[in-house]
């Protein structure tokens, strides 16, 4: 069974992320000067320009237009739009670059995620698990560290991370023409794939599950961009180390996922998002409390429960409770109204935040938020269905 086309998408997907996902808030600041209130604004009407995209490509990959020329569509206009930002100067054309990188590349994930389940259904192979493949994902997100470690080292502009993110987007679009074509067009179709999404996802069961997400995203939003700022301003970590420091956490994160289907035998889907939601708030927490390279380091044991919690186990269930037909529109419609809100209140809050008090109290708030939404997972939520994979 060949899975080396969909391995390597993710691979270099993830890859043209990791090159500037830890570093966009410090990016912003020091390439381009921007005040905190101005890196919000940048990053959250970025996110204005995502409601609609999304939604759009998975419903087209769901009636079957390839998903190969979509995704080629989404590199192209990803890659000019960062080298744009590296030459631009002017704070608008920065904001309409960086919203025009947003817009093409979040439909990206969820474009590869309905992708495989869609392929996975084809093969009627029920034992084909998805994190087996989402680690690629992981390992892709860390290759750039390394490139970066070089390109940032000594004096070089923080922007030279862009340059890392375009050569990771033009080996992703060539990555394209080796993907096998949708293997959705046995599947009976739905005649409006991103309705009947939504109308699961606003189900009473599925909305304690959303609203916890919910939090937790927004919570990952808030910090994460500006965890870069922390760790130079308050423990004093060089540009070329941030990602090295991120990467040893993405390196754990793969035992996590790899051993995913050895973890649900013995804790339900709630337990395990409940445990990596509490303890995504309470290593913020310690980072905030005590900020050094040491505390930095040793909370990173525990990235890979967060990333369970939030981007692999939920990916996982929103195609167990997913109808034949919309596998795609249901990953695009959860990335509507969880990632793309979560991001305009994560970034502004942050950015405030940021500007009123200074980057460790948008940490605690992070934390705070990520314990809310833990919560409201443990006394609110339920499984809508059940199956070997999932319970």
């Amino acid at each position: 069974m060949r899975l080396t086309h969909i391995k390597a998408q993710f691979f270099l997907s993830y890859a043209a992320l990791g090159s500037i996902a830890p570093l966009m808030a410090l990016i912003l600041k020091e390439a381009k000067g921007f005040s905190p209130r101005q890196i919000a604004v940048t990053l959250a009407l970025s996110s204005l320009g995502m409601l609609f995209t999304p939604a759009l490509m998975t419903y087209l990959a769901d009636k079957s237009f390839d998903t190969r020329k979509i995704l080629r569509w989404a590199f192209c206009i990803t890659a000019g739009s960062l080298i744009s930002l590296y030459y631009l100067n002017d704070p608008l054309l920065i904001t309409f670059a960086w919203t025009a990188y947003s817009i093409a590349f979040v439909p990206v994930l969820p474009l590869l995620d309905g992708h495989f389940f869609n392929y996975k259904s084809s093969l009627k192979n029920e034992d084909l698990e998805y994190n087996k493949i989402r680690i690629w994902g992981s390992i892709g997100f860390i290759a750039p560290s390394s490139i970066l470690f070089v390109i940032l080292s000594g004096e070089k502009s923080i922007a030279n991370s862009l340059w890392c993110a375009v050569l990771f987007c033009v080996l992703s679009y060539f990555g394209t023409f080796f993907m096998s074509k949708n293997d959705s067009s046995a599947e009976p179709k739905s005649k409006s794939p991103t309705l009947e999404a939504f109308k699961i996802l606003f189900s009473k069961e599925m909305v304690p599950f959303c609203l916890g997400i919910f939090l937790a995203y927004t919570a990952a939003n808030c910090y994460f961009p500006y965890l870069s700022v922390f760790l130079k301003e308050k423990i004093g970590v060089k540009n070329n180390l941030i990602t090295i420091i991120t990467s040893i956490g993405v390196a754990i994160e793969i035992l996590y996922i790899y051993n995913l289907s050895f973890i649900r035998k013995y804790i339900t889907l709630r337990g395990v998002i409940a445990i990596g939601l509490g303890s995504m708030a309470i290593r913020l927490s310690l980072l905030a409390m005590f900020p050094s390279v040491e505390m930095a380091l040793f909370i990173q044991l525990f990235h890979g429960l967060e990333i369970l919690s939030m981007f692999v186990l939920p990916i996982m269930y929103l195609d167990q409770v997913a109808g034949e037909g919309f596998r795609n529109s249901i990953q695009g419609a959860f990335t509507i109204l969880i990632a793309v809100p979560s991001r305009l209140i994560g970034f502004l809050l942050a950015g405030e935040i940021a500007r009123t008090m200074s980057s460790r109290e948008v940490i605690y708030v992070s934390s705070l938020l990520c314990a809310l939404g833990m919560l409201i997972i443990i006394f609110f939520f339920k499984e809508r269905v059940r199956d070997k994979n999932l319970s």
